[in-house]
């Protein structure tokens, strides 16, 4: 046998020695009828013989900047990975889609990437863990003056509270700051008892606190009369001699200065009462006890800025608010306070997302609500009413995503998915597992081939997706199925690749021939009778018309198991096209050498007998006329 080898157009990549050159591009030295001379053409894919080719097709498009399906566009159509997701998708992080720039995947389009975490609820750094790492604690806190001692902060349910520490106790005379409030032995703790009972006092003393320590105060021998609550000269009488009823420095009782706070004092009555007030001090109260005692620097016309601008005591009173507050969602109705030194501000009710300081915040529960007043509902979670689904393969269902019950986040309401079918070679996951025509049966024929039992495919293999009018994309197996358009433009080890996936693997030349030739062995075409002589029409070859509405004879692949009478008889069971339709791959006879059986549409009927074996080709090439079917 002699191989030619090709080179000057992809499309001659198979040389064929058939009869009836004019019906078969790739024919060479051809006749009509039988008695063709054996001839073997291998080529590559570019259907160059000499291996050199402008691209070299290695298998579907994928993103490396490389033309991978020589259709002259680099990183086209679809993508594997391209559209996924990738990013983070926990906390306040969201993903983004994978798309193909430069020959390589990226990660664009709305992600949202961690920030420094926060003592917040959130999680800020999308770890998964709300709070980690005690943010904005480890801080002071609490009361440090005297005896006190400060805490530290710590974040706990998205708050900073105090812990640690320890507070005030009651006042003791013992030279401490007890309670805390800056003075020590304030209030004369433990005093207050009479005492100095003892010879040559005629008079009793009081305890007090000095220093830290309970003495004795005002006991003793007569002296000269002091005003000071105590019969000094122990004559009977006490503090005779002092007018207590004006004395600014005795007024009212010995020791009673009037020396009231941000005032000039008088004594009236034995009463200090206030005779001025000091610039900028007002005596609000009447109370002479505490003198002036608002502070306050007259400016004028009150206005909302937490000062008293009138002095009258109040702050930012009759002030009207001007119209500052937000109007939308969960705002509506919200009108501004004045709110001191902060200026007016707008106090929104508790539906509405805000932070400690009262601003307005991104919203973050799913509700329904216009929680940020920005006039969208749950802008938080931007699949809301979003179309989703539940279950996977055939028995996913249809709902949209809807807030959960803890208005924290989405949930499907696709109702629950049915139950799975049994599994069948269609390119869906019928039995709904997650895995595409695992275990599909296919269509078997049973014949013995020199005494072997072997199963073959009663169908030309096609695509698990494909059906009568679409030829399918799917490649994860091959399906043995009727009414279905033949897998085509499959290179040699494709072809056997698939048989593979299928359990199966790429019939010998005997078995396809022995196939071919029925049950009774004396077949020449494979008809379903009459099967020693051709007939035209029986099958798809180059005598069938596909178009009878356009002038001349119009070639073309049929879905299997077209031609009702296109078949092998073995023994009731019937194997369909294997002459005509497409040329289908054999085993390879050694490496490169791989030979194709049984004809197609465009060949005459003897390139669609049974025992035609002069065309092989290389691992390569591929055509729109040439199938395969399996054997196992």
């Amino acid at each position: 046998m002699t191989l030619v080898r090709y080179g000057s157009l992809r499309l001659a990549a198979l040389l064929v020695l058939l009869s009836g050159c004019h019906a078969d591009p790739y024919c060479l030295d051809c006749d009509d009828d039988a008695g063709a001379r054996d001839l073997s053409a291998s080529l590559d894919g570019n259907g160059n013989a000499d291996g050199s080719g402008p691209c070299v097709p290695t298998g579907a498009e994928v993103c490396n900047g490389k033309d991978d399906d020589c259709n002259g566009l680099v990183d086209d159509g679809y993508l594997p990975s391209v559209g996924g997701t990738c990013g983070y998708n926990k906390g306040i992080c969201t993903p983004g889609m994978l798309a193909c720039v430069g020959g390589a995947l990226v990660c664009s389009g709305g992600a949202i990437n961690p920030v420094a975490e926060q003592c917040n609820g959130i999680d800020d750094d999308c770890d998964g863990i709300v709070d980690n790492g005690n943010p904005g604690g480890g801080v002071l806190c609490g009361n440090g003056t005297g005896d006190c001692v400060q805490g530290l902060t710590a974040c706990v349910n998205g708050g900073i509270v105090c812990q640690g520490g320890s507070g005030p106790t009651m006042e003791l005379c013992d030279g401490h700051d007890n309670d805390c409030n800056g003075m020590i032995d304030d209030g004369d703790p433990g005093g207050g008892a009479s005492c100095g009972a003892g010879p040559g006092v005629c008079v009793l003393g009081k305890v007090h606190c000095v220093g830290g320590q309970l003495q004795c105060i005002g006991a003793g021998p007569a002296v000269a009369e002091l005003c000071n609550g105590i019969d000094d000269n122990c004559n009977g009488h006490i503090d005779e001699g002092f007018n207590l009823a004006n004395d600014v420095d005795n007024c009212g009782m010995c020791g009673n200065a009037c020396a009231l706070p941000d005032a000039t004092s008088l004594c009236a009555a034995g009463v200090c009462q206030v005779a001025h007030c000091a610039p900028d001090h007002w005596d609000l109260d009447g109370l002479p006890e505490n003198g002036c005692e608002y502070s306050c620097v007259f400016r004028g016309v009150e206005l909302c800025n937490g000062i008293d601008d009138n002095c009258d005591g109040q702050i930012d009173e009759s002030v009207t608010p001007p119209d500052i507050c937000s109007k939308l969602g969960e705002c509506l109705g919200t009108t501004a306070a004045c709110g001191g030194a902060n200026g007016w501000v707008c106090h929104y009710g508790a539906s509405v997302s805000q932070n400690a300081a009262g601003e307005i915040i991104p919203e973050t529960n799913c509700d329904g609500h216009d929680n940020d007043c920005n006039g969208i509902i749950d802008d938080a979670f931007g699949t809301r009413g979003k179309a989703c689904t539940a279950g996977q393969g055939a028995c996913v269902t249809q709902g949209i995503q809807v807030c959960n019950s803890t208005q924290n986040g989405l949930i499907c309401n696709a109702p629950t998915p049915p139950t799975g079918t049994p599994e069948t070679c269609n390119g869906i996951d019928d039995d709904c597992d997650g895995v595409i025509d695992n275990g599909a049966p296919d269509d078997w024929v049973t014949l013995s081939v020199s005494g072997t039992m072997t199963q073959i495919y009663r169908y030309e293999a096609s695509h698990p997706d494909a059906n009568a009018t679409t030829i399918g994309s799917l490649t994860h197996r091959s399906c043995s199925a009727s009414n279905r358009l033949p897998w085509v433009n499959v290179p040699y080890p494709d072809a056997a690749a698939a048989c593979t996936a299928a359990g199966a693997r790429l019939c010998t030349e005997a078995e396809w021939q022995t196939a071919c030739e029925s049950f009774s062995g004396t077949c020449n075409w494979s008809e379903a009778s009459s099967c020693t002589s051709y007939q035209t029409q029986v099958c798809n070859d180059a005598n069938y018309d596909i178009d009878t509405m356009t002038p001349g004879i119009q070639n073309g692949t049929k879905p299997t198991g077209f031609f009702s009478s296109c078949y092998s008889d073995w023994g009731g069971q019937a194997v369909y096209d294997m002459s005509g339709n497409v040329k289908e791959w054999a085993q390879a006879r050694s490496s490169g050498i791989n030979p194709l059986r049984g004809g197609s549409y465009n060949n005459p009927s003897g390139g669609t007998e049974c025992t035609s074996n002069f065309v092989v080709a290389d691992d390569t090439f591929l055509f729109a006329n040439v199938g395969f079917r399996c054997c196992r």
